[in-house]
């Protein structure tokens, strides 16, 4: 208690204040998780713009500060922008774009009608513009929620939270705080084969102790109702580790939408939201393959290693959850440099469209 007194007298503290709308074009199925950085969700932080993007089936280490890019032709006109090089899609919202010709501070806002990966070659962006050059480039990002950045030699906690909101039938819900570590783009979902895995290290967590897997729509996905498996090591460094399918494996929801784990829910092979361990397993340190069972029509997925850092149940609309991580659940989650905060969410009830979330997260370092 003393030493976090001096830490808060010392000024090594920060205070970040949150508001999330929910990710989807629709209302948030009741029972089912959802990652409220992906699918159109907007507010502060910001969509992840890195989950769903890059090359298919190689992973990308994800910090506070990650950024990808993606290079194509195309041109803005109005506030429209047309990507005329990536019949898959390339972009995500968040992407800022720059090129001869494009104004800085560009950035993609919402998705648009296409039929490819992140709904295809059209996006909506915050300016409206004539490019001079059809060159086009879009850095890509984390957008993680700030925690005060790097503090070398100290050691950083999550000290206290709070996560609610005041809209109609916008609670029960739970709320999941997560370290996102790793990422792996999957646009083969037609293939019922073991796909291999481009694997890196991990940039936390690196022995892979209380790592957790979801799987996240980054385009809304069809048909296709399969099982879905990863063959990953485990923290006590053992490969060729499957997803256990006693008593059941994961089975993905047809036409789940973005921003959904489409496997989560209730009911047979449903779950949420991380990926089943073999017993005795308590942690990812990296994946080797993934397989479907059968095709799921269309559209993208992305494979999220992450660490789960503090839970927050909210029961009543207009009434916040509160956690004293230091006294009243004596935890203190640490919070490493380049840490790439995000949240999931648990919808408790059928969440209507564009329904608001707020809250806080104290940090301090000593």
């Amino acid at each position: 208690m003393d030493d976090v007194i001096a830490a808060l007298t010392a000024g090594r503290t920060w205070r970040q204040d949150f508001n999330k709308i929910s990710p989807l074009a629709g209302a948030m199925t009741a029972g089912v998780w959802y990652d409220l950085s992906g699918g159109i969700g907007g507010g502060n932080p910001m969509v992840d713009a890195i989950v769903g993007a890059g090359t298919n089936l190689s992973m990308t280490a994800i910090s506070e500060t990650t950024s990808t890019t993606a290079v194509g032709t195309g041109s803005i006109s109005t506030t429209t922008f047309t990507d005329t090089t990536h019949t898959s899609g390339r972009f995500t919202v968040g992407s800022i774009l720059s090129g001869t010709g494009v104004t800085a501070g560009t950035y993609i806002t919402a998705l648009g009608t296409g039929t490819g990966a992140n709904n295809g070659g059209t996006y909506t962006v915050n300016i409206s513009q004539t490019v001079s050059s059809t060159a086009i480039t879009g850095t890509q990002y984390s957008n993680g929620m700030y925690h005060g950045g790097d503090v070398s030699s100290y050691v950083k906690h999550l000290l206290n939270a709070s996560f609610f909101s005041g809209a109609a039938t916008s609670a029960p819900v739970v709320a999941m705080l997560i370290d996102k570590l790793a990422m792996v783009p999957l646009t083969t979902v037609t293939s019922t084969s073991e796909q291999a895995v481009t694997s890196v290290s991990l940039p936390r967590y690196t022995d892979g102790k209380g790592v957790m897997a979801y799987v996240v729509n980054s385009v809304v996905t069809g048909a296709g109702t399969p099982t879905f498996k990863i063959k990953y090591t485990n923290s006590d460094n053992t490969n060729t580790r499957w997803t256990p399918a006693t008593p059941t494996l994961p089975t993905l929801t047809a036409s789940t939408v973005a921003g959904q784990i489409p496997y989560s829910g209730t009911g047979a092979g449903k779950m949420g939201p991380f990926l089943p361990l073999q017993s005795g397993d308590n942690g990812i340190k990296s994946v080797e393959s993934i397989q479907l069972s059968a095709t799921a029509t269309s559209g993208v997925m992305a494979l999220v290693l992450c660490k789960p850092l503090a839970v927050m149940p909210v029961t009543t609309v207009g009434v916040a959850c509160e956690r004293d991580f230091l006294n009243q659940i004596p935890s203190l989650p640490r919070i490493y440099d380049g840490a790439a905060l995000h949240w999931l969410l648990y919808a408790g009830a059928a969440v209507p469209t564009g329904t608001s979330y707020f809250g806080h997260c104290d940090f301090v370092w000593g």
